[in-house]
């Protein structure tokens, strides 16, 4: 009897465990996926700054008067760009913090373990799945070294093109424009494996998500019963 006891006093424990786990683990994905709809809109607004810059370098007016409103829109694709590149960072920092409790309260609980085989099975999971965000953190450092040059470039234009929309002096500046145009596709690329990587790394944990709606719907059906 007593022995029962015990087990119906460790069993809510257990439970509990379990589904912060999971769903640590579906809060985890959640993020990963807001983390990578940004990076959409970024890849999206660097083409939409390259192309802005492409209508003033191709077209530019016979007048700097004339060339005032497409370099308009070039400093306002510029801005948005710098806007979505801060939304980025803030939503990384976001899915990091909810990666780093999951992956550390998985450590934990597996240091807790001592069967060695389920140790060792355990350890081999979480390290599997912790890779795909270290691979996302090193192509987060590629992407900001990417974006920090290109917005460089694009602001040195601005601030020269500011000064000086004439025809000639855009056509003296056609050296840095083809440079930007050559780091705006790098950079785009660079976005793009990215996103492949929060697809991975999302994909890899939507079975633990999926657990962790179960639990809800577990618990919600057990709080009508009582």
């Amino acid at each position: 009897m007593l022995r029962i006891l015990a087990l119906l006093l460790v069993l809510p424990f257990a439970l509990g465990c379990a589904s912060s786990g999971y769903e640590r683990a579906s809060a985890t994905a959640d993020r990963t996926a807001a983390y990578r709809d940004d990076l959409v809109q970024l890849r999206e607004q660097v083409g939409l700054a390259v192309e802005a810059l492409r209508a003033l370098s191709e077209n530019p007016g016979d007048s700097p008067r004339s060339n005032k409103e497409t370099f308009e829109t070039y400093a306002r694709e510029l801005a948005n760009l710098e806007a979505a590149s801060r939304r980025s960072r803030k939503t990384y920092g976001r899915m990091d913090g909810r990666a780093e409790s999951f992956f550390g309260g998985w450590s934990e609980d597996t240091a807790r373990i001592t069967n060695a085989d389920l140790k060792h099975s355990a350890e081999g999971r979480r390290a599997a799945l912790q890779a795909n965000y270290e691979r996302l953190a090193q192509g987060k450092l590629a992407v900001d070294l990417g974006l920090a040059g290109f917005v460089s470039e694009l602001t040195d234009l601005s601030l020269y093109l500011e000064h000086d929309l004439t025809a000639a002096g855009i056509a003296k500046a056609r050296a840095t424009i083809e440079t930007a145009f050559a780091s705006g596709a790098t950079l785009r690329d660079q976005l793009e494996a990215q996103v492949r990587a929060t697809n991975s790394a999302r994909a890899a944990l939507a079975p633990l998500k999926d657990l962790a709606s179960s639990e809800q719907v577990r618990g919600a059906s057990s709080a009508r019963v009582r």
